[in-house]
């Protein structure tokens, strides 16, 4: 028996670094597992790896439309849906305030709030039609401090906190739960190749080196806490924030032969 047996899971950002960690996961537990993301051709492949208890949907995050097709997707394949993780984002190219312009903020924010925004209130419905669910929204260690440089990337991820948290009152006595996990620097495309338009990625600007835990995050660190916060383990968790970083947050770490 495995912890998601009948339970069908859709991830957003599904065919990125962490997205993919996140389905192969769920699935391995016995999930029904949609996939949405807006390259299909990527999104097809891994369904097609995984087998029948998978499906790929297109989903543009920021589009109602898409989101009701995403949640009747799921619905018609596997007769419920149970779980959203709140995956998909876009960082913005690196630049001070002054110089991000109005496009690029709007952009970030539509993808990473809007998106969030949106991804809850279209599943609520399907979720209270399953008698309960969870949902997981990925969140950002720039969501609890300023960033220099990613202004609408550490607004968006700071509105997502009250968006989880205000979600989790209205939510709970649906039997719905809503949490939100935040990675810190996570080894995947997104962190160590720049963004578009962009010469320097965010991994440029952070060296594990003086972590408490001196190393880059792995996506399936934060799967594991994904896991756990998707299960019946974690059933009286609600409104809450998991960092997940290494210790970047802490501050440096002494070395042992400076202490």
């Amino acid at each position: 028996m495995h912890r998601f047996d009948d339970q069908t899971v859709l991830v957003t950002g599904g065919t990125g670094g962490q997205g993919s960690s996140h389905v192969r996961a769920f699935h391995a537990e016995g999930a029904n597992v949609v996939i949405g993301d807006i390259d299909a051709e990527r999104g097809a492949a891994l369904a097609d790896r995984l087998g029948p208890r998978a499906r790929f949907t297109h989903l543009d995050v920021t589009d109602e439309n898409s989101w009701s097709a995403a949640v009747l997707a799921a619905e018609s394949a596997f007769g419920a849906l149970n779980v959203l993780v709140n995956n998909a984002g876009v960082q913005n190219p690196p630049a001070p305030i002054e110089k991000t312009d109005r496009a690029t903020w709007s952009r970030i924010l539509d993808i990473n709030l809007t998106g969030t925004f949106l991804g809850i209130k279209a599943t609520a419905p399907a979720l209270r039609r399953a008698a309960g669910g969870v949902i997981v929204n990925i969140g950002s260690t720039m969501g609890l401090g300023g960033t220099v440089h990613y202004a609408p990337y550490v607004a968006g991820k700071w509105a997502v906190r009250g968006l989880t948290r205000t979600a989790a009152l209205e939510l709970g006595r649906d039997r719905i739960r809503v949490n939100t996990i935040h990675p810190g620097v996570i080894a995947t495309p997104f962190i160590q190749e720049p963004a578009v338009g962009a010469t320097a990625a965010i991994a440029d600007f952070y060296s594990p080196e003086p972590f408490a835990i001196p190393r880059l995050g792995e996506p399936t660190d934060v799967t594991r806490l994904l896991l756990f916060l998707a299960s019946s383990d974690a059933s009286f968790i609600t409104g809450s924030e998991y960092v997940i970083d290494g210790g970047l947050l802490l501050g440096p770490a002494l070395q042992a032969d400076a202490a």
